[in-house]
């Protein structure tokens, strides 16, 4: 089904496309004039230290779609934060100015490539279960003064595939051992009891 509706863009014969950021995953709309993002700084505020990176991506992908083919495009961007970096680079199709933004912001708050990061997701089927392992697991953290550990939180991903998840967020500096240490943490540890599970990725390309 959804080829044939792809195929009916292709060819012209739908006027207006409502979709989710799937619109803007390898799709060519030759036809498409114009395109509208509603509240596009929402994914600024989920707690991902990789938000602004995605959210600039994302949305000038999604503009980019406009304009294509023979007819000039334009693009509408719905914020509540016009002066926030990611809008203001959006506005003047500024990639560099985002990167630049971007790129200081990360090294003042010692965030990757400055510093390292990883992210550890308790998922359970049971909320209180996720989220008592979620803080076993944070009370038994090694003290290290190279080491902060963040959290737990609820993930902004809080539910997926019926289960809840937890998130702690772990910073050091660029040259520790962040696996040894993580290592280390998992060895002695409260280990998980019935169905709650314990995710850990280091330097992860999504924190949700």
């Amino acid at each position: 089904r959804m080829r044939a509706e792809l195929d009916a863009v292709a060819k012209g014969e739908v006027d207006i496309i409502v979709g989710t950021q799937l619109v803007a995953k390898g799709h060519n709309f030759p036809g498409l004039a114009l395109v509208g993002v509603v509240d596009a700084d929402v994914g600024l505020g989920h707690g991902d230290p990789r938000a602004a990176e995605r959210t600039f991506q994302l949305v000038h992908q999604v503009a980019g779609r406009a304009g294509r083919g023979s007819t000039e495009g334009r693009g509408f961007i719905q914020t509540h934060m016009p002066e926030h970096p990611v809008m203001k680079a959006l506005m003047l199709g500024d990639r560099a100015a985002f990167y630049e933004s971007e790129i200081a912001s990360r090294e003042e708050a010692h965030l990757p490539p400055f510093g390292r990061m990883a992210s550890l997701i308790v998922s359970a089927s049971e909320a209180h279960a996720a989220e008592g392992h979620a803080r076993r697991l944070a009370a038994s953290a090694p003290l290290h003064a190279d080491v902060r550990v963040l959290g737990p939180a609820e993930a902004p991903l809080a539910l997926l595939r019926g289960r809840h998840r937890w998130r702690l967020l772990v910073r050091s500096p660029r040259a520790f051992d962040l696996s040894a240490y993580l290592r280390g943490w998992r060895a002695s540890a409260p280990k998980p009891t019935g169905n709650v599970r314990v995710a850990i990725d280091v330097d992860p390309l999504s924190f949700l």
